[in-house]
Formats: structure tokens, sequence, C-alpha cells
């Protein structure tokens, strides 16, 4: 069993790994960022984080990606948001972070990245499998399912 995450966010945002660092440290998030991808202008960026968390290595399968390089997606994206009657939408100069997830430890490393792109810099976070969506409240609720997850 996998679990995607997705974060948007204005490409203008889109943080250094040791901005997201000081992020996580800041809300006393238990992940260590070790590797983080980097945003390479117009191109699509086929490589995740690698995260330590609960003394665990955790590599997030991933993919980021510039808005306009994967209208299609976006477009699927914004149609699950509008089902789900979200008022935002994925706009063309955004960048989104997909996250696959498939171990506990993964999840839980997963979730605390995601919140901490959402909280400190503005990132709309979305999970199509149970098809929520959301900023801060979001941010919260995927950090309590990872605190749940912990030890499994």
């Amino acid at each position: 069993m996998s679990v995607d995450f997705y974060v948007a966010m204005p490409a203008a945002n889109w943080p250094t790994a040791s901005a997201v660092q000081r992020c996580l440290s800041d809300h006393a998030y238990p992940v260590h960022i070790k590797r983080f991808p980097t945003l390479k202008g117009g191109r699509v960026v086929n490589d995740g984080a690698l995260a330590l968390i609960d003394g665990k290595e955790a590599y997030l399968e991933g993919e980021l990606a510039p808005a306009s390089a994967i209208s299609a997606d976006v477009r699927s994206i914004n149609e699950r948001l509008a089902t789900a009657s979200a008022a935002e939408r994925i706009g063309a100069t955004d960048v989104i972070m997909t996250f696959r997830t498939r171990s506990a430890t993964e999840m839980r490393a997963a979730s605390y990245v995601i919140s901490a792109l959402i909280v400190c810099f503005n990132g709309l976070g979305f999970e199509p499998q149970g098809n929520t969506h959301g900023r801060a409240s979001f941010a919260r609720a995927i950090i309590e399912g990872a605190e749940a997850l912990k030890d499994l």
C-alpha cells in the first residue's frame, strides 16, 4: 500500500533544504532533512527527499514540478479540489511536490515535511486517497496522523 501527499505553493516560495530544516526544528518536528529537491527552472525533478525520523532513514520518493510542466496533472488535481468544495486551486506559477510513501516511517516523515511546507512556505496540501486538503488545519491533521503511526 502506498499513500501520496501533494503540496503546491508559489514557485518563488520553494525553500532550500536548510530552510525546511529550520522550519522543522522551529516546530519541534522530529525529522532531520538529509537531502531535499531543488527547483530547476521549468524542468521536472524526479527525486524526493531523504529524511531521518525515529533513528531511521526514510526516502520520500517524489517529484517536484512547475505546474506549467504537468498541466494534465494540475487539471486533475484542481478538478478533485473543486469536487471537494475547496476554494483554492493550483495556479500556473505554482510548483507541486509529490511524495509517495510505502511504510509507516515514510508516512511519518512525509507528514512532517508536508506540514512544514504548508505552515512555513504558504503551501496548499492535498492527499488524494482521502480527498483531504488545506493549509494549517490540514497540516495539523496529518501531524496527528503521523503521531498515531509512531512505534508501528
